[in-house]
């Protein structure tokens, strides 16, 4: 473990964030000029439309007998459970965040288990397996910067190096709570371990809660943007709370699925998670995956500093019966580079996918492309296309929001030089 310190100046300066000062009002304080229905590449939502995209929505179960999930703050205990630092620390308990894991499960209690984790730098994964009860995670600093989970994983990896890499002196052995985890990668026939075991942090927790840390995939520009994702943080989980996380990485940084236990995409289970006052970076699909996900107070960077091809931030792979997917609200986007990123693409795992995205009353910065901010679907290559609708005879909008002909991503009163709907050119 190594104990270090980052302020949140010296991160914004990592990060490629600069501050101007400038005599008129700033393009983010601008009022928005994003008028619906925008344009096939931009569509944009009316204000009666963007009513079915609030929070709630996306925190319905799928089952409409069941109550909605009502996500409070994060409450901490005055007294953690399990305490994360370097031997002979006051209070600790674990030298390692697995081991603290691992402590939390076995406790088998129906009651949600507090895991501090003292300032440091802790390379290596945590994997947190389901569970009776759930399980907080949360950084002992003044700044999330100040606790740091990571480790460089490359998905394209061998199964062998992997393995070595994840998993020395036995850290994950039959008989502990999260073997099952590691041995469905392990077992993998494949010549490469694959996105879905590349992840620093994995979690099947239902109500896992992380708080004031950084979760970092260390791979960075050691690899090509092709197909070398590094996968931050990864969840399974249903009725997820993440606040103050700066996940890091480069590729699927954030990737959310509706997996079981199998290590498997599920077609009958929707997870549910909250990100709020948190930082997303990655150069290719920040955020990918099926489930329904909101961003509140969120800042998304896009780099590219292995790349000067098109980065994306929101890759969901929704299936196309259900509504919600990923929703951003009071967030900021910015980009490196010269228009060539965009703010997603539908990640079409099978024929019954159609992603679905909203971004709203947020600030979307330089970097992005205006003329085409949404791509065609990863691996379908299927083109992106909006559903502008047609006008009744009162000048209203009519269409179908989830019309399987169209694109399910939309956008509401956002502003900032890369909100500029572009018009479409005359035929």
């Amino acid at each position: 473990m190594n104990i270090f310190s980052v302020s949140r100046a010296a991160l914004a300066l990592a990060f490629g964030v600069t501050l101007t000062a400038c005599s008129s009002t700033p393009p983010d304080q601008l009022p928005s000029d994003q008028a619906a229905p925008g344009t096939a590449a931009r569509p944009v939502l009316t204000a009666g439309e963007a009513e079915n995209f609030v929070a709630a929505r996306y925190f319905s179960d799928t089952n409409p007998s069941a109550a909605a999930w009502k996500p409070f703050p994060i409450r901490l205990p005055a007294k953690a459970d399990f305490v994360v630092g370097p031997a002979g620390g006051e209070g600790v308990t674990h030298t390692t965040v697995q081991a603290a894991v691992d402590a939390a499960i076995a406790l088998r209690s129906s009651n949600r288990v507090y895991i501090q984790i003292l300032p440091g730098e802790y390379e290596g994964t945590v994997y947190v397996p389901a569970a009776p009860g759930s399980v907080t995670l949360y950084g002992a600093g003044a700044q999330s910067t100040d606790t740091k989970l990571s480790l460089a994983i490359d998905s394209e990896m061998d199964t062998t190096s992997w393995r070595r890499l994840v998993n020395p002196a036995g850290k994950y052995m039959p008989g502990k709570p999260a073997w099952y985890m590691f041995d469905s990668c392990q077992n993998k026939r494949n010549a490469t371990i694959g996105v879905m075991c590349s992840a620093v942090v994995w979690s099947q927790n239902k109500g896992l809660q992380l708080q004031n840390l950084t979760i970092a995939n260390n791979l960075g520009d050691s690899v090509d943007a092709g197909n070398h994702q590094a996968v931050a943080l990864r969840s399974d989980g249903d009725q997820v709370q993440i606040d103050k996380v700066n996940i890091l990485g480069r590729q699927n940084t954030f990737f959310v699925t509706n997996s079981g236990v199998e290590n498997r995409l599920q077609n009958d289970r929707q997870t549910r998670t909250l990100v709020t006052n948190s930082y997303i970076e990655g150069d290719v699909d920040l955020v990918a995956g099926r489930g329904a996900v909101v961003f509140d107070n969120t800042d998304f960077r896009v780099v590219n500093s292995r790349t000067q091809q098109e980065g994306y931030v929101f890759a969901p792979a929704t299936q196309a019966n259900i509504f919600y997917g990923f929703l951003a609200v009071n967030s900021r986007f910015n980009a490196a580079g010269n228009g060539v990123a965009q703010l997603g693409r539908s990640l079409d795992v099978d024929q019954a996918t159609n992603g679905q995205v909203v971004i709203r009353d947020s600030v979307i910065g330089e970097g992005f492309n205006n003329a085409t901010p949404w791509a065609a679907a990863a691996a379908s290559q299927r083109p992106f296309a909006g559903n502008t609708g047609v006008q009744d005879d009162k000048g209203n909008i009519q269409r179908n929001l989830n019309d399987t002909n169209f694109n399910r991503m939309w956008e509401f009163n956002n502003r900032g030089v890369g909100s500029k709907v572009v018009a479409e050119p005359k035929k």
